[in-house]
């Protein structure tokens, strides 16, 4: 055999491989999924996050034939797991659980960021809106948010505002009121939500932007505000909201939503796009998530990614504003 014809001979079985590899990849893509899917929760067991991703990906399972199996990955305010699904396989069977902390917050103030949230990423959908609503000790001499502007100005430093920590929701919340309320309020961290609750209920701290209190309300132990988000809490219906008590334009609703390493197959990306939207229509979901606050608000793949870049811009302002480095 001549050299010319080994090196033919050599081009043609590569340019079969490849043929055979590409059809092969195709041909498993449209056969996904063909084992379980990992569904990464960046959050603790127990929590709200976890619950609603619970009943999505029972939900989810069910629409693709196999189990989506959710895998808890707190640590960083949710970066950790993120992380771990960014820098993931895109191969469809592992998606991240996501929220506009996640997505939004940690990459718009984060310093060394370890991912991007719009590059490392392809956006699935948004599911629910959810919000936090300002609560106080029962001490406190205000029912509503003019006594609470009105006390803030009258005591400087009050009233102290429990948060999860430095660069939290609730941080961020509560520097977003102070600006648009002219106030200073004094923010006192905790390392989470629970025991920043626990101080308020006790008077160690007077209040706090926060997502799962009803049975504190109900039991008469809080006292409700207002709601922080651009609609009323479904949990609390009677409860205006920040921007209907006095202070027009504000309002900070979080969400959460379905997103996967970038790079997958177009098939297993349309195939969970449309899944994700047959769940999200789903009666049983929706009411199995309406007593943690969570409304329905499903978006489209491009809606989620402007509702990213949206937060981004809004976070980086309060940060900028607010003196907020977060390490």
């Amino acid at each position: 055999m001549t050299h010319r014809a080994f090196l033919t001979q050599r081009a043609r079985c590569l340019a079969t491989a490849l043929a055979v590899a590409a059809f092969s990849g195709a041909a498993s893509a449209q056969a996904w999924p063909e084992r379980p899917i990992r569904m990464i929760v960046p959050a603790a067991a127990g929590g709200m996050t976890d619950i609603s991703a619970r009943v999505v990906a029972k939900r989810l399972g069910q629409e693709l034939g196999q189990p989506v199996v959710v895998e808890n990955k707190g640590g960083g305010g949710g970066r950790i797991g993120a992380a771990e699904v960014a820098h993931s396989k895109p191969d469809g069977y592992t998606v991240l659980f996501a929220n506009a902390v996640t997505q939004a917050l940690l990459p718009a103030t984060v310093r060394n960021m370890n991912y991007d949230p719009l590059k490392d990423f392809t956006q699935l959908g948004l599911l629910f809106d959810y919000t936090t609503v300002l609560v106080c000790n029962k001490s406190l001499p205000f029912d509503d948010i003019a006594g609470f502007i009105a006390y803030a100005k009258k005591v400087p430093g009050k009233p102290t505002m429990a948060t999860a920590g430095p660069g939290s929701g609730n941080h961020f919340t509560n520097e977003l009121f102070n600006m648009m309320a002219g106030v200073q309020t004094l923010s006192v961290h905790y390392r989470g939500n629970a025991p920043a609750l626990q101080d308020v209920l006790a008077g160690v701290a007077d209040c706090s932007h926060q997502g799962e209190v009803k049975q504190y309300v109900d039991s008469g132990k809080l006292k409700l505000i207002a709601t922080d988000g651009r609609q009323r809490d479904p949990r609390f219906p009677q409860l205006k909201t920040v921007a209907e008590s006095g202070l027009p334009g504000y309002e900070l609703t979080w969400w959460q939503g379905l997103t996967m390493p970038a790079g997958a197959p177009p098939e297993v990306v349309a195939k969970l796009v449309q899944a994700l939207r047959t769940v999200a229509d789903d009666p049983d979901v929706r009411m199995s998530v309406r007593d943690y606050g969570l409304a329905p608000a499903y978006g489209a793949p491009a809606a989620m990614e402007q509702t990213i870049r949206r937060d981004m811009t809004q976070f980086r302002r309060i940060a900028a504003q607010s003196e907020i480095v977060i390490e």
